[in-house]
């Protein structure tokens, strides 16, 4: 890591080497599922629902899948900001997982469990914005009975946003199931569905006087609304609504470090865990003339002709709602430009992100702000497979020649000046090993890791301290023993997720007794984050 180490924060130590900690009984992880009791009804500013019952670490665990927080944005939603769920009558049963959002699956390696696990395991379909929320059931009753006890005002809850370049994710994949955390935790653990890709950022907003048109954006304002949502009915669940934490992986933690700094969300939390994914990071933001640019090029793509704009903008809307959901999500990829380079992004829209990321972060109102910011040690790997997999092997090292390492270098860099790629080559060759090609491809890894999210959460983390905020940050260095990547690619992005869920704590899954130590630690670190700063 080639980062500034002059950054004065207090260190998380998340790696193997973990003091002996007391384990819950985790007999029994997925026990009975009770759907029927009077407990598991619950009254929201939308209707009543039932959720159902789980056993896990000897504790109940109360489940509520598929609570709708929004109108579905189908038809003319279809580009728009998201619209408030109108109640239902009778009861809503929230006993089964939700769409997923639409989107395309990544099938590079077919059939291998390492790439399946991140792909949706639910129907995808535009009417996807949903929540799931986990309630320890012991917790929740007590703070029912007494909502006003002083000092003690309910459990606080930790809101899950999930990554995936913003042109992937669901809030439905194994990997987030929650119930072990919301056990192990003693707080409310949520999850949000919202919209990605061209259905939650298409910014074509400029060529219209209606502010609803495809504003960009919607799907951060999906998670405002979500965020509201809970935040409304958390006394319901024996929720604090002051105790909210946002918190989230890769384009999660792009979304939480947004949210806390946006005019539209600021207010409605103070605490938020950035996990490998800043708002600076060069994939996590685009200016309107980008966004409306790669807006354009799609609409041409699927054939709504972009000239059209100009003289009658609202035909060209109509047909790119008439587009099938299958073909607009397709056709975006057409602008992808390289490495993390997506063509999806939060954009600087005048709203939501009124400003260049970096002068909200040194100009806005902060009120006793907290982040929990971290990254793993290989960012990097997981990214040159997929984008240079004609020279990388996923299930061994690669001998990289100094030819193609420059080569590549000279690709992820192509708009930087020569003298910016080669100070790059320079901070990252070894000058005794030039010809290595295993360092070579080491290299280049380390490159892409710091470049796109370990030097950029170093620096977002900078910029709060500097501004008065508390600040706490990990590095997390444990290779799982069950991981199915090659072993070169190392901890890899993402590998702190089933950590952070508490994966490890389930007996009938593989893990070595030190990783389900240090699962317990996280989530403690995490919870407690939530509860005190």
């Amino acid at each position: 890591m080639n980062c500034p180490s002059s950054l004065l924060l207090l260190l998380l130590g998340l790696s193997l080497h973990s003091a002996c900690i007391t384990r819950a009984n985790v007999a029994g992880q997925h026990g009975s599922q009770d759907g029927g009791h009077e407990s598991l009804v619950v009254e929201t500013t939308s209707g009543l629902m039932r959720g159902f019952s789980r056993t896990v670490l000897d504790r109940e665990v109360h489940v509520f899948y598929g609570v709708p927080f929004a109108k579905p944005p189908v038809g003319p939603l279809r580009f728009r900001k998201p619209l408030p769920i109108e109640p239902w009558h009778g009861i809503l049963n929230a006993t089964t997982l939700p769409n997923s959002c639409y989107q395309e699956r990544y099938e590079y390696f077919p059939g291998f469990e390492g790439e399946e696990m991140w792909n949706p395991n639910t129907n995808i379909s535009e009417d996807c914005l949903y929540l799931n929320i986990w309630v320890p059931q012991k917790l929740r009753l007590r703070h029912k009975e007494s909502p006003d006890n002083v000092g003690n005002n309910g459990m606080a809850i930790l809101v899950w946003v999930y990554g995936g370049g913003f042109m992937s994710g669901t809030a439905t994949l194994d990997v987030y199931d929650a119930d072990i955390m919301a056990a192990a935790s003693n707080a409310i653990i949520a999850s949000i569905q919202y919209r990605v890709g061209a259905f939650g950022f298409l910014y074509l907003n400029q060529h219209f006087a209606n502010s609803e048109e495809a504003p960009g954006n919607m799907g951060l304002w999906d998670q405002a609304m979500a965020l509201k949502w809970l935040r409304e009915n958390a006394r319901v669940f024996g929720g604090d609504p002051d105790l909210i934490t946002i918190f989230g992986e890769s384009a999660g933690g792009s979304s939480v470090s947004l949210h806390l700094i946006s005019p539209v969300t600021q207010g409605l939390v103070r605490r938020g865990i950035l996990q490998s994914g800043t708002l600076n990071a060069p994939w996590s933001y685009m200016t309107g003339e980008k966004a409306n640019e790669v807006a354009r090029v799609l609409v041409d793509d699927c054939g709504c002709n972009s000239t059209m704009l100009q003289e009658n903008p609202a035909r060209v809307m109509a047909c790119m709602r008439s587009v099938d959901a299958k073909t607009l999500s397709v056709q975006q990829w057409n602008s992808y430009w390289g490495i993390l380079g997506f063509p999806s992004a939060p954009t600087i829209d005048g709203v939501f992100l009124p400003k260049d990321p970096l002068d909200l972060v040194r100009e806005a109102d902060f009120k006793n702000t907290e982040i929990l910011i971290g990254n793993n040690e290989n960012e990097g790997t997981y990214f040159i497979l997929y984008d240079f997999i004609d020279f990388f092997e996923k299930d061994q090292a690669s001998f990289l020649e100094r030819d193609k390492f420059l080569n590549i270098i000279n690709t992820i860099f192509k708009n930087m000046s020569q003298i910016e790629r080669e100070a790059i080559i320079f901070q990252y060759t070894d000058w005794d090993r030039v010809n290595d090609g295993y360092q070579n491809q080491r290299a280049i890894a380390d490159i892409v890791g710091d470049y796109f999210f370990i030097c950029p959460s170093t620096h977002f983390a900078q910029l709060f301290a500097d501004r008065g905020m508390k600040v706490y940050y990990y590095f997390f260095t444990q290779r799982t023993s069950t991981n199915v990547w090659g072993k070169w690619m190392g901890v890899m992005h993402g590998d702190e997720v089933e950590y952070v869920f508490g994966h490890p704590l389930n007996k009938s899954l593989e893990y070595t007794d030190n990783e389900r130590d240090l699962s317990l630690r996280m989530i403690h670190y995490f919870s407690r984050f939530a509860y005190t700063g």
